[in-house]
């Protein structure tokens, strides 16, 4: 038994061989670019998802007072040579 899908495909390639009209390969041809430039975003955005998890990382940072008190600490532990 053969793939029906190989059939139909066969079937449109020879109808587009007799085709000439070319409103009609042109309607054809935005299908096609259509259904190539809708899948190649579709595959790129779910290859690059990235979870939005903001609010979880600024749970857990610091502090407005926590940050003064360690740059303050670090500019202490400096190295400050007088002149």
């Amino acid at each position: 038994m053969e793939n029906p899908i190989l059939d139909a495909k066969r079937e449109l390639i020879q109808w587009i061989k007799e085709m000439d009209e070319l409103e009609d390969i042109a309607e054809l041809l935005e299908i096609k670019n259509k259904m190539v430039s809708s899948g190649v975003v579709a595959e790129s955005q779910a290859e690059y998802a990235v979870k939005d998890d903001f609010d979880e990382r600024f749970a857990k940072g610091i502090s407005g007072e926590e940050l003064m008190k360690r740059v303050y600490a670090h500019i202490e532990s400096l190295p400050w040579k007088e002149k």
